[in-house]
């Protein structure tokens, strides 16, 4: 409904919003005094937000954490006391290698990020959806994404910037045999588990310290898809799991996950044939089992996807009374960067905007680790000293089915064939230590991927 001073009853909040730019006459030119217009455009630019530096695609859903048993023995967090006790949560899932046009079932590493709103503050929840990760070290992590994103000269995708990662890093060959399995191709959100990765510590009222790994268990069971059928799918809907995780949840379908722990005491570091702090190594689940600790129900889609979603702001340094992090040098590293990244991205009030808010926040709100602790040493810059880059790799291939090893070759293959030889010699090597059967079956692969007419 327009008037003659070219304004018109608009947005809430806004009910008179210019619709002209202020002229000399109808034809003009337009007045640099036209603050309306100056303002206008200003909006517009400023309107987006800065995209995340990794995990850019993502979608998001809200809803709660009910916690089912009490953790009062590991942990003096006041929300885990307790069965019954509920906390409001917000969770943004997303894909590390990505941009906003990335398909949803590329062969990528699915984040599943969660923040508890609860009466102590926020505590972030980090976790990926494969249970390793490519390196041991935060040093090593910008070298890591450098290889896994697009050429600098073209912007293109560069299997030799990929593969030179497995080349150069041994301790990167456990990722690559479950980054080139079928669980690093799904279609849904609803059907993958969530890890820590990480090693963080739980504290209890008296003191105690215990290693912790969190897992997220989908309640409608885990699916995955072969490499063919996310091809298929990425060209007929390259959004598909965020379609999916929307329509599941508008329709009424809550999405459900069950978050379980599992529990070491730090003596037996000790004892262990690997570093329980190594990010590229998981614990035996039989020796150390999964306890369960609550239910998550996401039963609410966001309004504002701008507000609610992209300008979440993850952490792993939110922590609460009685829930540290570790000396994890991966984890160590995280804690302090991403509160750096938030302010690039979002301003330095970040922690104001509503879905980021805590009441009452400061500095001094911030849980660090270690208090009571004794630690001495020399400083350095030096390895772990049991690495054991291929021992749990090995394990991984070793309880695949048949048919997984087959897709795990075919997949590796048809992607380490378009890299150069030096680096396909180096990556097979690495096979070789994880299985000769594996290695041997990737070449005979590579042959028949480098001449079609044999396949």
């Amino acid at each position: 409904m327009h008037n003659h001073n070219g304004w018109y009853p608009s947005d809430k909040g806004n009910p008179r919003r210019a619709t002209h730019s202020q002229t000399v006459g109808v034809r003009g030119p337009v007045l640099i005094q036209d603050t309306a217009l100056h303002e206008t455009l200003e909006d517009f630019v400023f309107s987006t937000t800065l995209p995340r530096r990794i995990h850019t695609k993502g979608y998001g859903a809200f809803g709660c954490f009910y916690t089912t048993h009490s953790m009062k023995q590991y942990t003096k967090a006041k929300f885990l006391q307790t069965p019954n006790q509920q906390v409001p949560v917000a969770v943004r899932f997303s894909f590390a290698a990505s941009n906003q046009g990335t398909p949803d079932t590329s062969r990528n590493v699915r984040g599943f990020s969660t923040k508890f709103y609860t009466d102590e503050g926020i505590f972030d929840l980090l976790c990926n959806h494969l249970p390793v990760f490519f390196v041991r070290d935060a040093i090593r992590v910008p070298n890591i994404i450098s290889h896994l994103s697009p050429s600098p000269v073209n912007n293109l995708p560069d299997p030799e910037r990929l593969w030179s990662l497995f080349a150069k890093y041994p301790e990167a060959t456990n990722m690559l045999i479950w980054f080139f399995s079928d669980l690093a191709t799904v279609k849904s959100l609803r059907h993958i588990k969530g890890y820590s990765v990480s090693t963080y510590v739980w504290r209890n009222a008296q003191g105690v310290r215990h290693y912790v790994k969190y897992h997220w268990l989908p309640l409608a069971g885990v699916k995955y898809i072969d490499q063919q059928e996310a091809q298929r799918l990425a060209c007929e809907d390259p959004n598909i799991s965020g379609r999916d995780l929307y329509d599941s949840i508008a329709k009424g379908k809550a999405v459900e996950y069950e978050l379980r722990v599992q529990l070491m005491n730090p003596e037996d570091a000790k004892t262990l044939p690997f570093d329980p702090l190594d990010d590229t190594k998981v614990w035996d689940e039989t020796r150390y089992p999964l306890l369960p600790v609550g239910r998550m129900v996401l039963n609410r889609n966001p309004v504002n996807y701008a507000e609610q979603v992209e300008k979440l702001a993850f952490n792993p340094a939110n922590l609460l009374p009685g829930l540290e992090f570790s000396d994890d040098k991966v984890l160590q590293g995280r804690t302090f960067i991403y509160s750096d990244a938030q302010r690039h991205r979002l301003g330095p009030d970040y922690r104001d905007i509503p879905v980021n808010k805590q009441p009452n926040w400061s500095p001094a709100s911030m849980v660090s680790s270690g208090n009571g602790r004794y630690v001495a040493g020399e400083i350095m810059r030096a390895e772990i000293p049991n690495p054991d880059n291929f021992t749990q790799a090995t394990q991984r291939y070793e309880s695949f089915s048949a048919k997984e090893k087959k897709n795990l070759a075919n997949n590796i293959a048809s992607g380490l064939v378009n890299a150069r030889p030096n680096t396909q010699s180096a990556v097979l090597w690495h096979l070789e230590q994880v299985s000769p059967v594996l290695a041997e079956t990737v070449r005979n692969q590579m042959l028949l991927y480098a001449d079609p007419g044999k396949r």
